[in-house]
């Protein structure tokens, strides 16, 4: 591989800083251990696609499109002002029934799992971090193919690395947010951060 110690810096950066996943699978574990680990499950399977597809060349086919990205970004921003909004609205009526449709409050952990595999496949910024950054590593000296699907392996194995520390860390917090105002506050807070998410996704 080429210059992998940069590609894995860069990689470490593009994790750390917060975005939809991180949004997503905070909200989860918020409200439970099981529904956080089932969010990070679905934002993994979401990056073992995204890498699947950056492997066979299907990635950099759809970004060839007129239409691909710009439809990545509408579907992608409608679903995060849902998730906000219903997370907002859980949070500013509190309790109950609210919670059902909610982020942080739907039940079941396969309902986690569906919201975060969603966010993560129809989060534009991920295809184009597998577009962008991945080629810029690749010796085209050497088979292509090979380089690919060693990048995309390893930016899915530090998502697992990256999501079970933040599961392990959010899960230690989660104790302190047992108040019910307090959640409603974390509730709204995080419903307003998907919002505000769904503009930064839209815009590109």
């Amino acid at each position: 591989m080429t210059d992998l110690p940069t590609f894995l810096v860069l990689l470490a950066i593009a994790y750390v800083v917060p975005g939809p996943d991180f949004a997503l699978i905070v909200a989860s574990v918020l409200r439970g251990r099981r529904l956080g680990r089932a969010a990070a499950a679905g934002v993994v399977t979401g990056l073992a696609v995204h890498a699947t597809l950056a492997a066979a060349g299907l990635s950099s086919l759809l970004a060839t499109t007129s239409w691909g990205l710009p439809l990545l970004r509408v579907l992608g921003g409608a679903f995060l002002v849902w998730a906000g909004a219903s997370m907002l609205r859980a949070g500013l009526v509190g309790g109950g029934a609210s919670h059902a449709g909610a982020v942080a409050g739907a039940r079941g952990a396969r309902a986690a799992y569906r919201r975060g595999l969603l966010g993560n496949l129809l989060n534009p910024k991920t295809l184009l971090f597998f577009l962008a950054l991945i080629p810029q590593f690749v010796d085209p000296a050497r088979p292509v193919a090979p380089q690919v699907t060693a990048y995309a392996g390893l930016t899915v194995l530090a998502g697992i690395a990256w999501w079970s520390l933040v599961l392990a860390v959010a899960g230690r917090l989660a104790p302190l947010l047992e108040r019910p105002a307090l959640r409603r506050r974390v509730d709204a807070g995080t419903g307003v951060a998907l919002i505000a998410l769904a503009g930064w996704v839209a815009v590109g």
